[in-house]
């Protein structure tokens, strides 16, 4: 769970950071309703469906506006006032929440004033946005959504303290999935041990998503969601996956053979992916560009000559969207700054031998690194 202290202090930077002043910001993205008010909404309880929220910032004020169903939620808001009008009480029918949250907004914003109002006009309804171009004929509204994407990437301790609870669950989950595989079990098993051990650890519902790919579908780099397919004696399984808590997950990988001995190019291509992890680690650091991590792991595979079967990025940000900034390819001029946290996937894919992919998360510092996810990388369960 966020802070409040740590979400009064994303609010406050989000204000240092717009390009002129602005009298009040209107938030939209479920997301961002996370990273500066811990509103988490949970997918697992039906007050949540169909429902949207807004978030009105003033410079020493947050106002949220969502309807009363979603009261379980709001009252962990750590917002300076919640608006919660009434959407449905048992007795007489609803109106579309979506219709009935732009109104609430627009009465809520009547009794703040100000000319000057930035708008993620991504996610902010149209209706609010049109509602007050005509109570306020003069005011200028300004798109703020290009000012927070970077803010997210320097993260907060309590922000971390959250991812840290998504590596603990993952960790957790692979090592039930090396423990517990065996031939005949299935790709869809294989997605149940992981959740469930996920969710144990946690002791809460999670939701768990990912690639769950074996034998020749490991073979390329498309992976997928699990299916009834039968894993055979010596099958490579690919696990990697995310679990998500309170918004913010963690993404990382490993691939092994499940009930029989990988074969000798397989374990070439694995230490292979070892080395390429190795060579990317020693140039994270605040400061490194991205493109520079990518391209010593690129290096790495060319000099094996295996660079051919190597088809998607180094790695990329992660927290509460994946991939988020900064992303590890060769176009990218992205630098490293202090508390990024991001992924190193590093993978080799061949067909008729299957595929390896593996991968570590990782918090910048301002020399180096901290490993954030600790999960046990073989290729032999």
């Amino acid at each position: 769970m966020l802070t409040a202290q740590g979400c009064a202090s994303r609010r406050g930077r989000l204000f240092q950071a717009l390009p002129s002043p602005c009298d009040l910001l209107i938030v939209g993205d479920p997301s961002h309703l996370v990273y500066f008010a811990n509103y988490v909404p949970s997918p697992f309880q039906f007050q949540n469906v169909e429902s949207s929220a807004l978030l009105v910032l003033e410079p020493r004020r947050a106002t949220l506006v969502a309807d009363n169903v979603l009261e379980p939620f709001t009252e962990k808001a750590h917002v300076d006032q919640v608006v919660a009008p009434i959407w449905y009480d048992c007795s007489g029918p609803t109106e579309p929440r979506r219709l009935q949250l732009v109104r609430s907004t627009l009465e809520a914003l009547a009794s703040i004033p100000g000319d000057r109002i930035g708008v993620e006009m991504a996610a902010v309804p149209d209706g609010v946005v049109e509602g007050l171009r005509a109570a306020r004929p003069g005011a200028e509204f300004i798109d703020i959504s290009p000012v927070i994407r970077p803010l997210r990437r320097s993260k907060d301790a309590d922000e971390i303290a959250t991812l840290n609870r998504a590596m603990r669950a993952g960790e957790a989950a692979h090592a039930a999935a090396l423990k517990s595989m065996k031939p005949g079990m299935t790709e869809l098993d294989a997605y149940l041990v992981v959740q469930n051990a996920a969710m144990k650890e946690l002791g809460e519902r999670a939701i768990v998503y990912g690639d769950f790919a074996s034998g020749p579908r490991t073979a390329t780099d498309k992976g997928g969601p699990p299916t009834s397919r039968v894993i055979e004696p010596g099958d490579l399984l690919l696990l990697d996956f995310s679990v998500v808590v309170d918004g913010y997950r963690g993404d990382f990988t490993n691939t092994f053979a499940v009930g029989g001995e990988p074969t000798p190019r397989q374990v070439e291509m694995f230490e292979a992916c070892v080395g390429a992890m190795k060579v990317a680690e020693a140039r994270l650091k605040a400061g490194a560009v991205a493109r520079d991590v990518d391209a010593a792991v690129r290096a790495h595979f060319g000099s094996l000559g295996l660079l051919d079967h190597f088809p998607h990025h180094t790695g990329h940000g992660i927290g509460l969207g994946h991939p988020e900034p900064p992303y590890f390819v060769p176009g990218s001029e992205e630098v490293l700054v202090e508390n990024d946290v991001v992924t190193l996937e590093p993978g080799l894919y061949i067909e008729g031998v299957g595929g390896i992919r593996i991968e570590r998360n990782y918090r910048i510092t301002a020399d180096g690194f901290e490993t954030l996810s600790r999960h046990e990388i073989r290729i032999k369960a």
